[in-house]
């Protein structure tokens, strides 16, 4: 192997994990993250070889949002723990189901900023927006989300 090939197996292992999860936050789903991520992934390493790709981490978050805004035109989405899923905490599906109601744009800067602790420039880059549309869907998004809980808390009270 080149060091090139070398360098890109180590960055789709490293990266494919961290890539899955924010998928599965956008699009709700594990297998369709596991393939949206395995084609992101297939892209970069394609066209870091042609050497068209300046920044690998930028350029794959940015194609793995785009490609779950794309297949994931739906808001809606009740997320189900697995059958005999460990550790599986009610907050947790619950936070999931809030954060799917969102508006795709106010997910992804959810996700980039609070799942994936990329600051504003980074994320204004991966779903090219300037840094106050970035910071306009974080405030919505977190404003959203807490209204969302917050209702989610009262019915599960009941």
């Amino acid at each position: 192997m080149s060091g090139v090939d070398d360098g890109l197996h180590e960055f789709v292992a490293g990266r494919l994990p961290p890539l899955r999860r924010s998928a599965f936050l956008m699009c709700g789903d594990w297998e369709l993250a596991t393939e949206l991520t395995l084609a992101c992934l297939a892209r970069v390493v394609a066209d870091t070889r042609r050497g068209v790709v300046a920044d690998p981490d930028v350029y794959a978050y940015a194609e793995l949002m785009e490609a779950c805004r794309r297949r994931n035109r739906r808001r809606e989405h009740v997320f189900v723990a697995s059958a005999g899923a460990e550790g599986v905490q009610a907050e947790s599906i619950l936070l999931l189901d809030a954060l799917h109601k969102l508006t795709p744009r106010c997910r992804a800067v959810l996700v980039l900023r609070y799942w994936d602790g990329f600051d504003v420039d980074a994320t204004g880059a991966m779903l090219d927006l300037d840094d106050d549309r970035v910071e306009a869907y974080e405030q919505a998004g977190l404003s959203a989300l807490e209204r969302l809980l917050a209702k989610a808390e009262v019915a599960v009270a009941r």
